[in-house]
């Protein structure tokens, strides 16, 4: 099940995550997104647990995009 988080960042408009299932829907502010699943799922729940320890911009590049993840869909606004 996905879970949004609730935090505003300059490159990410929303990012909702699965832990269960290691996925991270990812909506930029440019209006793309991207679903990437083989997200670290340690990763996941630490996000989880303290949204605001780190931006979530920092977040998606370390652990979606320049991670070993899978884009498994593209979206377009």
């Amino acid at each position: 099940m996905f879970v949004q988080t609730y935090k505003r960042s300059s490159a990410i408009d929303s990012l909702e995550v699965d832990q269960d299932g290691g996925l991270a829907r990812v909506f930029f502010n440019n209006g793309s997104g991207y679903l990437y699943s083989g997200v670290n799922k340690k990763q996941i729940k630490a996000l989880l647990s303290n949204p605001l320890a780190q931006s979530f911009g920092k977040w998606v590049n370390k652990n979606c995009v320049n991670a070993e993840t899978t884009i498994s869909e593209y979206y377009t606004a």
